[in-house]
């Protein structure tokens, strides 16, 4: 014979279940909120220098810089959003507007206006000439009566940016190899400065022979392009933002430089050591 429960105790149950399962609906989103908190990311604009290859087509930012930046993200919860210029632009606009930068290099007249995090990375500036064109280069007195190619807005040490125009010339362009080098080729400069994360002059010459550009010159010299073998500078690339606008997040991005690199040691040490 079948048994039914008494309907009183059946509207019991009910009465009982409805709020049993909107409390564990509200305790779901109290987690869910509490999680999104704990892993919501900040929002930070940061001002870039836009390269580009021959043809206009934006070139992609070097490795080395995004693992650094993602490295960043990761350890102070916030989220980088790349706004691109000219070089020139992005200074001009980090120095007026405000707002976080990253390649600036530290000068008399940068500090006086910028705080400024611990080198991200460090870049060597090289001398490239057409191959059949080499000069003796160890000091800037060698640079005497020459025309040296430049990026547009880009500051390359005091010595150097103080003979600038008087020691010798200089030609401002954007920063885009293909064009740049094509002056040398048409002996419009003697030597542009390129900047490279290599410390030796015969790998940045390899890498520079390597960059694909419009042909104007029929001498059929190959290599085309040498590198001098003495940099002009090294020069430590930063982050940066107008002193007193948020100085917290330079002393933060700092830490966590040091963090990355200390990693990246570990790492190095790891791998040395199954070899």
């Amino acid at each position: 014979m079948l048994s039914f429960a008494p309907v009183r105790d059946f509207f019991h149950s009910k009465t009982l279940f409805f709020p049993l399962q909107w409390m564990a609906a509200c305790l779901l989103l109290i987690i869910l909120n509490i999680s999104n908190v704990v892993h919501a990311q900040t929002r930070v604009p940061l001002l870039f220098g836009e390269n580009k290859n021959e043809k206009g087509e934006f070139v992609p930012m070097p490795e080395r810089f995004t693992k650094i930046f993602e490295f960043i993200e990761k350890d102070l919860h916030i989220k980088f959003d790349l706004q691109m210029y000219p070089w020139n632009r992005a200074v001009k606009i980090a120095s007026t507007d405000g707002g976080l930068i990253f390649g600036l290099s530290i000068t008399a007249e940068r500090e006086q206006i910028f705080t400024f995090s611990e080198p991200a990375v460090y870049n060597y500036l090289w001398l490239v000439t057409r191959t059949d064109k080499k000069f003796d280069y160890s000091k800037l007195l060698d640079l005497r009566g020459k025309t040296i190619g430049v990026v547009r807005g880009s500051k390359y040490g005091g010595e150097f940016d103080a003979q600038k125009n008087t020691l010798f010339k200089t030609d401002d362009d954007i920063d885009a190899y293909g064009p740049r080098l094509q002056k040398v080729l048409t002996h419009r400069v003697d030597a542009m400065i390129i900047a490279s994360p290599f410390t030796d002059a015969i790998d940045v010459e390899r890498q520079v022979n390597t960059i694909k550009i419009d042909e104007q010159d029929t001498s059929g010299i190959k290599p085309r392009f040498s590198v001098l073998p003495k940099p002009v500078l090294k020069d430590g690339i930063r982050f940066a933002q107008l002193k007193g606008q948020n100085d917290r997040l330079i002393q933060q991005i700092s830490v966590s430089l040091d963090k990355y690199y200390a990693a990246e040691s570990r790492l190095q040490k790891a791998k040395q050591s199954k070899k």
